[in-house]
C-alpha cells in the first residue's frame, strides 16, 4: 500500500497545474535588446507574464515599458545599483511587486531572445527544482580563485550559465543575492559564480537538459545552428533561446548584431515587430523612445 499511494502522489505532482511567470532585466544601455524579448516573447509566450526589472532605466523607457499589454515592469531602488549583475542577483526583491501567483520562473538574459515555445515545463519540472544545462566548462576553468574560496565550491565541478534557467518557487533566489554580495567586484564573472554556488549550497534537483537546444549560445549551438526563417534547429529540434552573448559586433545605439547573416535576420524581424506592432504609435510615445 505504501508504495500505492507514493505513485498517487508522484501522479498528482505531475498532473497539477503549474503557472509560470518570465523574468529578465536590464538598464537603459541594453534597452534594444529588451525590445527584441518583447516582440520574441509577444510571439511565443504572450499569455505568460513578462516581467521586466529595472537595473536604470531611462523616464522615457520605463513609460514605454508600462504601455504594453503583459508586461510587468519591475522597479529597481533609488538610486539603482552601481552594476546590472547586482540587480540580476536580486531578482528575488524585483518579483515581490508581482501580485499575480506563480509556481514557475523563467530567467533569459535581456540580450537572448525566445525561437520557440517552451515544452510543458510543470510536468517537466515536478520533482526536480531547476531545469538547466551544464557548461562545457568547469568550476575551476571559469570562477577564480578568490571566488571560488569565498563560495566554497570545488574546481571539478560544472558550471552553470546564469543567462536562462528555470527554477520552481522557493529555491535559489534568496542565496542568489546573499552569495552576490559577498563577491560583488571580485573575479570575473562574479555574479554567475554566486549563482553556481547557490545551486550547490542548496544541493539543489536539476533536471539536465540539452544547452544546445534550451539554450544556444556561444558555448554551445549558436555557431552551428541551422537557420530556416525564424527558426534555429539543433540536430533537427527546434531551439527554444537564442542568446546574443558571442559572435556579435555592437551597433552605435548598444544592439548586438549577429555576425551570422541569417540570426542577424531573426533580430532585425523582432526589433522591427516590436516598433511597428508593439510599441505604442510614434504619437502616443513619450519623448526619447523614438525607433533605432
Amino acid at each position: 500500500a505504501g508504495w500505492l499511494a507514493l505513485l498517487a502522489i508522484t501522479m498528482s505532482e505531475q498532473v497539477k497545474s503549474y503557472s509560470s511567470v518570465i523574468a529578465t532585466g536590464a538598464n537603459a544601455y541594453h534597452f534594444p535588446h529588451i525590445a527584441m524579448l518583447i516582440a520574441s516573447w509577444k510571439t511565443h509566450h504572450p499569455t505568460v507574464p513578462l516581467v521586466v526589472c529595472d537595473y536604470g532605466f531611462t523616464a522615457e523607457q520605463i513609460a514605454l515599458l508600462q504601455a504594453i499589454p503583459g508586461v510587468h515592469y519591475a522597479a529597481g531602488p533609488t538610486p539603482n545599483y552601481d552594476h546590472p549583475w547586482e540587480g540580476k542577483a536580486r531578482l528575488g526583491t524585483y518579483l515581490e511587486s508581482v501580485h499575480s501567483s506563480w509556481d514557475v520562473l523563467v530567467w533569459i538574459d535581456a540580450d537572448a531572445l525566445f525561437l520557440h515555445p517552451y515544452p510543458d515545463l510543470g510536468a517537466l519540472i515536478a520533482g526536480y527544482d531547476m531545469i538547466i544545462d551544464a557548461h562545457i566548462q568547469s568550476v575551476g576553468e571559469i570562477m577564480h580563485e578568490c571566488n571560488r574560496e569565498v563560495l566554497a565550491v570545488r574546481r571539478d565541478d560544472a558550471y552553470f550559465s546564469a543567462g536562462c534557467w528555470i527554477a520552481r518557487r522557493g529555491v535559489l533566489l534568496e542565496n542568489y543575492a546573499k552569495l552576490c554580495a559577498q563577491v560583488k567586484g571580485q573575479g570575473n564573472l562574479w555574479e554567475g559564480d554566486a549563482f553556481v554556488a547557490a545551486i550547490y549550497h542548496e544541493k539543489l534537483r536539476l533536471r539536465s537538459v540539452n544547452g544546445c537546444v534550451w539554450h544556444a549560445r556561444g558555448k554551445t549551438s549558436l555557431h552551428t545552428c541551422e537557420v530556416s526563417g525564424l527558426n534555429a534547429y539543433h540536430a533537427g529540434q527546434p531551439i527554444y533561446v537564442l542568446h546574443a552573448n558571442d559572435g556579435y559586433t555592437v551597433r552605435a545605439d548598444g544592439r548586438r548584431i549577429f555576425k551570422r547573416p541569417e540570426l542577424a535576420a531573426i533580430q532585425d524581424h523582432y526589433e522591427r515587430m516590436f516598433w511597428a506592432e508593439i510599441a505604442p504609435p510614434p504619437a502616443e510615445q513619450p519623448a526619447g523612445a523614438a525607433t533605432p
